[in-house]
């Protein structure tokens, strides 16, 4: 049903819509998820840069007060007196800052004293050399990140390289290494100028070791991501790494400890230690999948000496996909179906005229009654094609009413016809087969008085005679032809067949009773026919045809012109080929030759009177009969020949020639 058909294409459609859309929209919810969220963990990072510079503004500034304090600038300028004092102020300062170190040196940057709970009796006039306390010395307040050698840290300390210790663990897709601890330490340090007057006289510098060091990364975790978790684990994670190791992180093993001394992958370390670019992306953190940034952590200097990492669990931002996902299919569903609804509704509406439409032709073709079709509100177009339907049939009822009407008619003309056309042809037959016998009995008693077997002529009379004599054979002939014609047409033309031997049987007769005529137009008559060639055929038939053609040849051809009679064995027929000179047949008379009463009106060469126009017609019945075919072909200014076939004889299968 047409009905079914179009819901069919509307929900093939609305299928093939709703499975592309759903694929867009899922890749669409799916990326754009990813993407915030990567972007989320960009702006982490900067809120973790911020904290740890935070961190550093703070120890910088409150070294400046402490910088700023007389018990300091004048230590600083005379290195001696008031020593347990000043580290007492040294003490509070770094238990407000909790540093793991805080030192006061002179110019030349040897230490005058260090905060109490750092303090050793081998720091007077000890030298140190440091970049970031270089810089200070020069008037220039310095903060960053820097590395410290086991020896440097349990000077600031003593016990500060145990503290800064990591046991390295193998960790997949890391580089290879074969260290196994770290005893480095990456500090975050500053350093400020002593100043008396305008006059740099020292310099008070303070760190925080950063190895082992969990307040640090729990202090960003909590200031960039607030506590955030999913499903009791964090939501996001911090690390610090020196080099490629972690040295202070968030991110746990699966027993719960800190992931210390594990390594960040090769190609992590690769962009971000190697070429000192930021790295993003997805990645899988000791046990869980991350999207990740990493950037590198340079000194003071500006070389690369670690990494800072902050990290989103993928875990929620995959689960808020699969949910925003779920919800959107089981809408596209809702959607569907209703639209799978509105298709068929509108199939049925629009199929429903058509249907009706469709039943009424059935009705009209089946002959019953036709009964006009009434249906309105599908569309203006369905409604128009229902009353033009309508008035078409009313038009076709009359129309066929007259049809059937002068149908009746021209049947009862045609079997008038018939009946006339059958009369006419029983009145040629009969009259043309009762003019037959006195027409032969005046020839015979023309031929014995033109020979004067019953008495002698005169001149005039002989020349009478002769005159009679070619009519009478002409009337004979047209006699012959409509008899002929009345067969053919009453369906009593059929051949007797029997094997003939063409150039004895036919061809020599026919050049014998053909001799005279030829030779008084001066034409020279070829027969190029083995005696050997046979065809099977009715012989007065064959004989017709020939006579036929050779008459034509005569009449038609030129004046001392040569006729030529071929014959062509090509399977089982024979091929014969009958040729005139002459001026040939105009083209567009060709088509018309073989018709009945069709005559060669006004060719040249036309020598006798008209015959009645029957000949060829009577030639091709001949030849179709036999199974043949013939045609006529013509060479303008040469002649025309006439190409028949017949079939070879069965008993004298040779080859003509």
């Amino acid at each position: 049903m047409l009905r079914i058909r179009l819901f069919k294409w509307y929900a093939l459609l609305i299928v093939a819509f709703g499975l592309i859309s759903a694929f867009m929209a899922v890749r669409l919810i799916a990326h754009g998820v990813v993407r915030e969220a990567q972007m989320r963990v960009i702006s982490d990072l900067r809120g973790a840069h911020a904290a740890q510079k935070s961190k550093l503004d703070e120890i910088e500034a409150v070294l400046k007060i402490v910088a700023a304090e007389q018990p300091v600038v004048n230590a600083s300028r005379h290195s001696t007196g008031g020593m347990e004092e000043l580290r007492k102020r040294l003490e509070t300062a770094r238990q407000i800052l909790q540093l793991d170190f805080l030192t006061l040196v002179t110019s030349e940057a040897r230490v005058i004293a260090r905060a109490e709970a750092t303090a050793s009796h081998e720091e007077d006039n000890l030298l140190i050399t440091k970049k970031v306390i270089d810089r200070a010395l020069q008037g220039h307040a310095t903060t960053g990140s820097d590395l410290m050698l086991p020896e440097e840290l349990e000077r600031e300390q003593a016990g500060l390289s145990r503290k800064a210790f990591i046991k390295i663990h193998e960790t997949p897709h890391a580089l290879p290494t074969a260290e196994t601890e770290e005893k480095r330490g990456m500090i975050l340090i500053s350093a400020v100028p002593v100043k008396d007057g305008d006059k740099v006289s020292g310099a008070i510098y303070g760190g925080v070791l950063l190895n082992n060091n969990k307040m640090i990364v729990d202090r960003i975790r909590d200031m960039v991501f607030k506590d955030e978790q999913y499903n009791g684990k964090d939501a996001g994670t911090v690390t610090i790494f020196l080099y490629d190791s972690r040295i202070a992180t968030t991110v746990r093993l699966e027993e719960g400890s800190r992931a210390l001394g594990t390594k960040v992958s090769k190609e992590v370390a690769e962009r971000v230690l190697g070429q000192g670019e930021r790295w993003e992306g997805r990645a899988f953190v000791v046990n869980d999948w991350y999207l990740t940034a990493y950037e590198p952590i340079r000194d003071t200097a500006g070389t690369i000496i670690g990494m800072l990492y902050v990290g989103l669990l993928e875990r929620p931002y995959k689960d808020l996909i699969k949910d925003t996902i779920y919800k959107y299919i089981l809408l596209s569903i809702v959607v569907l179906a209703l639209a799978l609804v509105l298709a068929f509704f509108l199939a049925s509406k629009i199929a429903r005229p058509l249907h009706m439409l469709a039943e009424a032709a059935k009705t009209m073709n089946s002959g019953q009654p036709f009964t006009p079709v009434v249906y309105k509100g599908a569309s203006r177009e369905t409604d128009v094609l229902i009353n033009s339907f309508n008035d078409m049939v009313k038009t076709l009822t009359k129309r066929e009413a007259h049809l059937q009407e002068a149908n009746h008619r021209l049947e009862q003309a045609n079997r008038d016809l018939e009946t006339l056309n059958y009369n006419y042809m029983e009145a040629v037959g009969f009259v043309s087969h009762e003019l037959r016998s006195p027409l032969s009995a005046i020839m015979n008693y023309s031929y014995l008085m033109l020979h004067q077997k019953i008495g002698p002529l005169t001149e005039k009379q002989s020349a009478s005679m002769n005159n009679i004599n070619m009519n009478v054979g002409r009337l004979l002939g047209m006699v012959h032809d409509y008899l002929n014609l009345s067969r053919i047409e009453q369906g009593q033309f059929k051949p007797v067949l029997t094997n003939i031997e063409m150039g004895k049987e036919v061809l020599q007769p026919l050049c014998d009773s053909f001799k005279k005529e030829a030779e008084k137009h001066e034409m020279t008559v070829k027969v190029n026919v083995s005696a050997l060639v046979t065809v099977e055929a009715d012989l007065n038939m064959v004989r017709e045809v020939f006579d036929n053609l050779m008459s034509n040849a005569i009449k038609y051809g030129r004046k001392g012109g040569t006729i030529e009679i071929t014959s062509h064995q090509s399977g089982d027929l024979v091929r014969f080929r009958v040729f005139n000179e002459g001026e040939g047949i105009p083209e567009d008379k060709l088509n018309q030759v073989f018709r009945k009463f069709s005559r060669m009106d006004g060719m040249a060469q036309t020598r006798t009177q008209k015959g009645s126009g029957l000949g060829l017609f009577i030639t091709k019945h001949i030849v179709d009969a036999h199974g043949g075919t013939i045609e006529m072909e013509s060479y303008p200014g040469k002649g025309v020949a006439v190409v028949f076939t017949l079939p070879i004889g069965k008993e004298k299968p040779h080859s003509a020639e």
